[in-house]
């Protein structure tokens, strides 16, 4: 499949009266709501876990395990699926679903699936993976064109995702001596095996912690700085004290239970580098019916991790390993972290596995799943990430005469500008009306400029680096206003713009590349001529 972009699909699932609300907050099909039926029974979960669980697995290692079996298992996923699917995408909410995965495809482009669950816990536990479409014939995250993400909404500044190689990859194998064993070592020959030409290319570094105990792994992160932690071992969810643990060893090699708590207090002060964490243990995306941060993976985002991979069930040694590989791989090949995820359900479910490709669960809180900021590639507009292209639309509009526009000088200093009463439209002439996703690479195109500031800040000190992030956020708040009636603010974004350049000046590339995006080239259009004037100024 080629590079593919995405348009979200935010759906929030709250209480409501005795019962729940669907509500589309964001979708190509605009918003919606719905009335949710009574959800599903807690017994009807316990027994498509029973009937599909736990013997299902045990018959995965069983070399007499016969068709019936698979039938049987594949019967109960889709019939669960179908229930799934049904009781959330009902009424307006169904028809937005239609109507947004129509206009996705007509635009050649995925639909993010982004479930909003933290006002409604106790439906958190659902394995909403196996949504299945019965109309359509399929399970959307089986998908990488239909990615399932759960999102949690958290009162602090989303972390982008795009770092520049090389992918630094911690990872932490846990067996300790008093625990069932687990085949660890096959999944870290996987993984060595999976991402070998990248380390060859240079592109990614993959490290082993040497002891798997909490104080190695502190001082191991205070040591370097890592993009991707990566867990194997036993995970737990104490029911008794409601919250997720991992079990790492001790000293002696023995079992240290580590807390959702203390996990996240152990990776708080990594957010600034951290982008992804893959919790290769079960139970790691458990959570409390009353508290939603009580799981690790919840508690992990929590602390501002864009993204974190867990398991919601057990899960066998052979599929762990064949998701890990295929997760890996589906990144190296360019896939934005979410779109990887369909990869490795896929291959989980193409080797006669019909349920537990659906048993990993993906929490992100990016806008963007793109781990890649590589220079020389392209984006999800085919324009190089390193800089400014060649023909920038600016230089297209100053080229053109006649009607009302005039080619003249606009403050001094300045070279021949466009201005004139109809600058909004002579730049969608040169750029296109605006479209219905542009909100959404206007984000993505930011998110790359934070990555990219946040590389920077070693050059910096830290007053400049607090002020230019801070700058940067300003100049965010004035771009992404893309919708109808909304006007951007010409002096706050040529003011920020002038103390960016002015005092980070290797932030020139990466401001760049941001202007030259046609979706925010029609934000500047927006904010009027002294906008447009400042650009070609500055960039021209």
């Amino acid at each position: 499949m080629a590079a593919m972009t995405y348009i979200d699909f935010d759906l929030l699932i709250e209480r409501f009266e005795q019962g729940y609300r669907a509500r589309v907050l964001n979708s190509p099909a605009g918003q919606a709501s719905a009335v949710l039926p009574s959800p599903l029974a807690q017994l009807d979960l316990e027994r498509f876990l029973t009937r599909v669980g736990r013997p299902y697995r045990g018959l995965l290692s069983d070399a007499n395990r016969g068709p019936d079996a698979e039938i049987d298992a594949r019967d109960a996923v889709v019939t669960f699926g179908t229930r799934l699917f049904e009781f959330l995408f009902t009424g307006e909410v169904g028809t937005s679903l239609r109507r947004s995965l129509d206009e996705a495809e007509r635009q050649g482009a995925g639909l993010r699936i982004r479930l909003r669950m933290a006002d409604a816990p106790e439906l958190a536990d659902l394995p909403w993976e196996f949504l299945y479409d019965a109309t359509g014939g399929d399970f959307l995250a089986l998908s990488a064109r239909t990615p399932l993400v759960r999102y949690l909404d958290l009162p602090r500044r989303i972390q982008p995702m795009a770092v520049r190689p090389p992918l630094r990859i911690l990872v932490a194998i846990a067996s300790p001596a008093d625990a069932i064993p687990l085949d660890v070592e096959a999944e870290w020959r996987m993984l060595q095996q999976a991402l070998a030409g990248l380390e060859q290319d240079g592109r990614i570094v993959l490290e082993r912690l040497e002891e798997a105990t909490v104080p190695a792994l502190q001082q191991k992160l205070r040591q370097s700085a890592y993009h991707v932690f990566h867990f194997i071992g036993h995970g737990a969810f104490d029911a008794r004290r409601q919250q997720g643990m991992l079990l790492m060893e001790d000293a002696d090699g023995q079992g240290m239970p580590l807390s959702a708590e203390r996990l996240g207090a152990l990776l708080h002060d990594e957010a600034d580098t951290l982008r992804l964490v893959v919790l290769n243990a079960c139970h790691g995306a458990r959570t409390s019916q009353d508290y939603p941060f009580a799981g690790l993976a919840q508690g992990v985002v929590r602390q501002g991790i864009p993204a974190v991979v867990a398991m919601q069930f057990a899960i066998t040694d052979d599929a762990a390993i064949i998701f890990a590989r295929e997760y890996y791989r589906a990144i190296a090949d360019g896939y934005p972290v979410d779109a990887a995820f369909g990869e490795a359900r896929k291959a989980v479910y193409l080797d006669d596995n019909e349920v537990e490709w659906a048993t990993p669960v993906l929490f992100m809180r990016a806008p963007d799943g793109g781990l890649w900021g590589m220079a020389g590639e392209e984006d999800e507009e085919g324009m190089p990430m390193d800089g400014k292209e060649e023909g920038a639309w600016w230089d297209a509009i100053s080229a053109q005469a006649g009607g009302d526009l005039i080619i003249g000088y606009a403050g001094a200093g300045s070279s021949g500008v466009a201005i004139g009463k109809d600058i909004t439209q002579r730049v969608y002439g040169v750029l296109g009306e605006p479209t219905r996703n542009d909100g959404q690479i206007v984000e993505q195109r930011l998110a790359r400029a934070m990555a990219g500031l946040q590389d920077l800040r070693e050059q910096l000190d830290a007053a400049t680096a607090t002020m230019a992030e801070f700058q940067l956020g300003l100049l965010q708040g004035e771009l992404i206003k893309t919708e109808e009636g909304e006007t951007p603010s010409a002096s706050t974004i040529t003011r920020v713009g002038d103390w960016l350049l002015d005092n980070v000046p290797a932030m020139v590339e990466i401001l760049a590349t941001v202007f030259a995006t046609p979706a925010v080239g029609r934000v500047v259009g927006k904010a009027g001529e002294a906008a447009v004037d400042w650009v070609r100024e500055r960039f021209g």
